[in-house]
């Protein structure tokens, strides 16, 4: 959507050209207003519904068991879900904008540390996350501290999704800047494979998930000037599912 130089046309065409411009310039500005209004309202959408979560928790807690119990738990199930989409949404906005390279390096390896730790603190991944860094105590890479950590969410939450809960999910990474999330479950089939990363794409699944993760993580590993893999089965086994980033020096 870059302007076009005016200088390089003929003088006859040069009204033609200013046009294009012109309709350039108002379409860059309505899909930077389309981001804008997409980040705020995502934004300004977390607070109540984490509110809502926390007061419908509480509501399950003091009924009775029976139906209107069972109803309160969906409504809850249904309003963590609700939250799960508007955070995608907040990250998607985010990549959009373009956050990436950075000028200064940062730590991947305490990075992804980070991540995990936090995760871990979630009841239902926890135990279920393995790292692997043997030969990597440090890995430094100019990057953006929060689009690598936007980009290692969605990648790590998506594995685990999507994985056997009785298998760990497996977060390796390598001294040239490989990073790999590995869990076991179903082959993804590789027509099924090539796609996953377009928005919305969840291919054969019965898990739940917005079908954003996989298309937010690869734009900001293009953003970051690195590459995104997907494999399946995942690389030395016999099932699963692997993403792999590469993010050069």
């Amino acid at each position: 959507l870059s302007p076009m130089d005016l200088g390089d046309f003929p003088a006859e065409l040069a009204p033609i050209a200013a046009s294009v411009n012109r309709l350039l310039d108002r379409l860059r500005a309505a899909l930077e207003a389309e981001r804008e209004f997409a980040a705020n309202s995502a934004h300004e959408l977390r607070t109540p519904i984490a509110g809502s979560i926390a007061q419908m928790q509480r509501l399950v807690a003091e009924l009775p068991n029976g139906s209107a119990k069972m109803r309160a738990r969906g409504i809850e199930q249904a309003l963590s879900s609700l939250g799960r989409l508007v955070e995608k949404v907040l990250q998607l906005a985010q990549a959009e904008s373009g956050v990436g390279m950075a000028d200064h390096a940062i730590d991947l390896v305490r990075s992804v540390r980070l991540e995990i730790d936090d995760l871990r603190k979630k009841p239902q991944y926890a135990g279920r996350l393995h790292l692997n860094v043997d030969g990597c105590p440090t890995l430094m890479r100019k990057v953006d501290v929060d689009a690598f950590g936007i980009l290692l969410r969605n990648l790590i939450e998506n594995a685990l999704i999507h994985g056997l809960p009785t298998v760990p999910t497996t977060v390796s990474v390598q001294t040239d800047g490989t990073i790999a999330i590995a869990n076991a479950g179903p082959v993804v089939p590789l027509p099924d494979l090539e796609g996953l990363t377009k928005r919305f794409s969840r291919g054969a699944t019965p898990a739940a998930g917005s079908g954003l993760g996989l298309h937010i993580a690869n734009m900001v590993i293009q953003r970051i000037g690195g590459s995104l893999e997907l494999a399946s089965p995942a690389r030395g086994r016999n099932d699963g599912f692997e993403a792999i980033i590469r993010i050069p020096q």
